[in-house]
């Protein structure tokens, strides 16, 4: 990782989600449309060896989650993102790292749009884990909102 905002975005994933600290998540590359990231199999293995399912969605989820997150952040941009929903398919045990991207074609300046408008966009990502071996692993589509600030009100 050579972004220093991505080295600190990681960091912010660290400290607000020990878990993925735990999980080895290390975020190497960030575009306004792609998010690639990596994974160790040892933390995230199960009884069998094999990568657990959990880890895997887990892992996905806050790739995709961290796509949207990230590009809002470098534009000025610090709307709560959350998960609508996911849908996942395991379709080979893997048994070593994970390389995870996470990618969506999202048009920022409709979403920076449509934010300022007090709308709340709806964007899909598609997360893929592959092995050492470039075998697609896990799969995942997901709609998250990106949810519109409310306003501050005074403290009496």
């Amino acid at each position: 990782m050579t972004d220093p905002a991505l080295a600190d975005f990681n960091d912010f994933l660290y400290l607000n989600i020990p878990t993925i600290r735990f999980m080895g998540l290390k975020l190497i590359s960030c575009s306004k449309h792609t998010l690639i990231a990596s994974a160790p199999a040892k933390p995230n293995l199960n009884d069998k060896q094999t990568i657990f399912g959990g880890s895997s969605s887990a892992l996905m989820t806050v790739c995709a989650w961290s796509l949207i997150k990230y590009n809002l952040e470098q534009r000025g941009v610090y709307n709560d993102v959350v998960i609508a929903e996911a849908k996942t398919r395991w379709l080979k045990a893997q048994t070593n790292d994970l390389h995870i991207t996470a990618h969506s074609e999202i048009n920022w300046t409709n979403i920076i749009t449509d934010l300022h408008d007090k709308q709340q966009p709806k964007l899909s990502v598609q997360t893929q884990v592959t092995n050492k071996q470039n075998q697609l692993c896990t799969t995942m589509t997901a709609t998250f909102v990106i949810l519109v600030n409310k306003p501050a009100t005074a403290e009496h």
